[in-house]
């Protein structure tokens, strides 16, 4: 199947009609069936913790290679980062 195994997505079906230049019935438009196709790439990705070799499309594929690129920040950095704030004494 060309699906997606994040999101899901597949194949579209569409309709078209080309219509031709005047003319009655014998020069209506004719139905063409039109595919499109998702863009599938295979990959070994870490997906929920399991590493495997799944048919994604691009869209997902960016967004799991990202999360597994993510560094890890330390504790002692991520303190630097947060600012701190202090409560202040309101007067009425």
């Amino acid at each position: 199947m060309r699906k997606c195994q994040v999101c899901g997505k597949g194949s579209m079906i569409q309709m078209s009609g080309a219509h031709q230049y005047g003319g009655g019935w014998a020069m209506r438009a004719t139905k063409k069936r039109a595919v499109w196709m998702p863009n599938l790439h295979s990959a070994k990705v870490t997906y929920q913790g399991v590493r495997r070799t799944m048919r994604l499309c691009t869209k997902c594929l960016r967004k799991v290679k990202s999360g597994m690129k993510a560094p890890s920040v330390k504790k002692a950095e991520k303190a630097l980062i947060t600012p701190k704030i202090t409560p202040q004494a309101t007067t009425a």
